[in-house]
């Protein structure tokens, strides 16, 4: 079973795991009898029939305060500030900055998960913002994106490739990262409408950002029942009970058609543009034609899937459940080499 949902070509390492995780699921649905223990249970990753590919948590908003120093260069660093001011991206000045002010924190005793999963985003986040800055001032000024810069600088690097290892996850900013893991609710009560919640961090700080994020959280919900419908349907193949495997199929469709309402309530993001150029990767990009430099990290130059290259771990569900990749032109389903 498990193989079935994991081919070759995977779009991230992040949504690969979870999606492993839910397939091994398939075990332990109730007309099992085996017995089967979560591996990964106090992992923020974990995907259950209950959360989907959402976190167990909400995810933590605030980092603790050893970390000031990087929470104020994220707070600064939106091209516009809630005060209505001009932040360090605006004016290009987030990569002086950060050389000149950020701290290379020690980021080695740090194990638990909620947090790792924090310094992941915002880590990763600032190092898309760092790299391609340059990029995003010059699409500003004549709309073509030029070079990024080629090395990342240790006091990102570093802490951003030890929390990953820790993780399991990519050094780099990815699609789950920006979206399913960066956003607070506006009322802690309240469901996870798109109208009570909020990103956490965010490169531009217009609305059109806001409904990227929001947007996609609010859809993720109806993961959970695509992740059950899923399992069902495994199990059901596996049992050939072709009764079970169509009512799962339902389910799934009407699961899958209701995340799709979401997300095509969302308003077209106009303002997308102010935004975009930091939601590309390091690898196949001509912004990068050597990839990345991890400054103080073994490795040599390394490249990655960004956001924009990558896609929704639920429309991965899809194209991996249904083997999906293999039937169709490279590129053209969420389903990449990774």
């Amino acid at each position: 079973m498990f193989s079935r949902l994991t081919p070759k070509h995977s779009p991230s390492r992040l949504v690969v795991r979870r999606l492993a995780t839910a397939t091994t699921r398939a075990s332990t649905s109730p007309c099992t009898s085996a017995a089967w223990r979560n591996p990964a249970e106090a992992s923020e990753f974990t995907v259950t029939a209950t959360h989907g590919f959402l976190p167990s948590r909400d995810p933590l908003a605030v980092l603790p305060s050893y970390f000031d120093k990087l929470t104020d260069t994220l707070s600064s660093m939106p091209m516009s500030l809630p005060d209505g001011t001009s932040g360090l991206l605006h004016t290009g000045r987030l990569g002086e900055h950060i050389e000149r002010n950020l701290p290379l924190y020690d980021v080695d005793f740090i194990f638990d998960q909620r947090i790792l999963t924090a310094l992941h985003r915002d880590y990763s986040i600032l190092a898309s913002a760092y790299l391609l800055e340059p990029c995003d001032i010059q699409f500003r000024l004549a709309r073509t994106y030029g070079l990024a810069r080629r090395v990342l600088p240790q006091n990102i690097a570093k802490p951003l490739s030890t929390v990953a290892a820790r993780l399991n996850a990519t050094p780099f900013l990815e699609h789950s990262a920006f979206t399913l893991y960066n956003y607070r609710r506006i009322d802690p009560q309240r469901p996870l409408t798109a109208d009570n919640l909020a990103p956490i961090r965010g490169f531009s700080g217009c609305s059109a950002e806001r409904s990227y994020v929001t947007a996609h959280v609010a859809a993720a919900q109806y993961s959970a029942e695509m992740v059950q419908a899923s399992v069902d349907m495994l199990d059901a193949v596996r049992d050939d009970r072709r009764e079970r495997f169509t009512g799962a199929l339902v389910k799934y469709s009407q699961a899958m058609q209701k995340a799709n309402a979401v997300l095509g309530e969302a308003r077209v993001p106009s303002e997308y543009a102010s935004f975009r150029t930091f939601l590309g990767g390091s690898r196949h990009q001509p912004m990068f034609p050597a990839g990345v430099l991890y400054e103080g990290v073994e490795g040599g130059y390394r490249s990655f899937l960004g956001v924009s290259q990558g896609s929704s771990p639920v429309a991965s569900l899809s194209t991996h459940l249904f083997q999906l990749a293999s039937l169709s032109p490279a590129g053209s389903l969420p389903c990449r080499p990774g």
